[in-house]
């Protein structure tokens, strides 16, 4: 496997960027990931490939002629391959990397991203893209991205695409997990499953005729942990006892009031909580079901309901 990795052939204010650069390439050689880069000797380019060089680690760098003098190509990478244009360069990059990580750097790093990000988005490949943030470096970016999907410009779906964690090891996993929405999309949901006196604790939102679990998706760089604790507070207010939290299965099921051909991967938990469920945000009906309202549900809801049933919890 090789990562294409887009960074700053400056290093930046932060010794903390160049220090991210260099464990990610110790990251990268513990998992026996090879590099595809810009092909510069200098700033983060530098560091990232000299900590995979120095470890023995394939590093191949694509730089286009007119910079080579500019950007100072690196002497050392035993696989440069010089180009004509920034255009061959790009596609050089593209085609030769299973994934896409951007590191600090400034605006030819974050075109780069972005087109291999809108690539993505057309389905002209099905690699991963992905941001190391270290020290909040992208935190304006995905903002930015939060609100272009707010006001209509970008779909929910396409802007939970692009992967945001701090560290190289937390970025590798979800590299290494990733699945592509190709053509047909995955909705990955967590949920807070609740019984009570045999029914179900279930939401229904504004504007939704289905009724859903408790629960929603990870922003950027969350854990299942916080997202579902984020999600309950949001929509019922109460608090989910950490402690308590038990890992209930997965379900994947047709997504509700999604494009055709759209699933859900949605994995449940159990928790206890403090406070008075009510109805917030978004939710405008909170109900208790019984095994006769399984057709008011969502198709994954009725999945978690099959399973209550044969426990006899429903």
């Amino acid at each position: 496997m090789r990562l294409t990795v887009f960074c700053g052939s400056s290093s930046g204010r932060s010794p903390a960027y160049v220090e991210a650069a260099r464990a990610l390439g110790r990251e990268m050689l513990a998992q026996g990931i090879g590099l595809v880069y810009g092909g510069a000797g200098v700033g983060l380019m530098g560091a990232l490939a000299d900590t995979l060089l120095e470890g023995g680690g394939e590093v191949i760098g694509v730089i286009p002629r007119h910079l080579v003098a500019r950007e100072i190509a690196h002497a050392d990478v035993t696989d440069l391959r010089v180009v004509g244009s920034m255009h061959e360069r790009k596609a050089l990059m593209a085609e030769l990397g299973d994934g896409f990580v951007a590191l600090p750097g400034g605006v030819g790093t974050l075109e780069e991203l972005f087109e291999a990000w809108t690539w993505a988005q057309l389905g002209l490949h099905v690699k991963p893209c992905a941001v190391l943030n270290v020290e909040g470096y992208f935190d304006s970016l995905l903002r930015l991205i939060e609100h272009t999907v707010e006001e209509g410009f970008m779909r929910p779906e396409y802007g939970r695409t692009l992967i945001a964690e701090s560290t190289p090891a937390a970025l590798l996993a979800r590299l290494a997990a990733y699945r592509s929405l190709g053509e047909k999309w995955t909705v990955d949901a967590l949920a807070w499953v609740r019984t009570q006196d045999r029914r179900l604790l279930a939401v229904r939102t504004a504007g939704k005729s289905a009724f859903y679990l408790p629960g929603g998706k990870r922003e950027a760089g969350e854990s299942d942990l916080d997202a579902l604790l984020r999600e309950v507070k949001e929509e019922l207010t109460v608090s989910l006892l950490p402690d308590t939290l038990v890992r209930l299965g997965a379900y994947r099921a047709p997504a509700h009031d999604y494009p055709a051909g759209t699933s859900v991967d949605l994995v449940c938990f159990s928790a206890d909580f403090e406070g008075e469920i009510r109805a917030a945000a978004e939710i405008e009906e909170v109900a208790w079901l019984g095994r006769g309202d399984m057709e008011r549900c969502a198709p994954a809801v009725r999945l978690v309901m099959e399973d209550l049933k044969a426990r006899g919890e429903l």
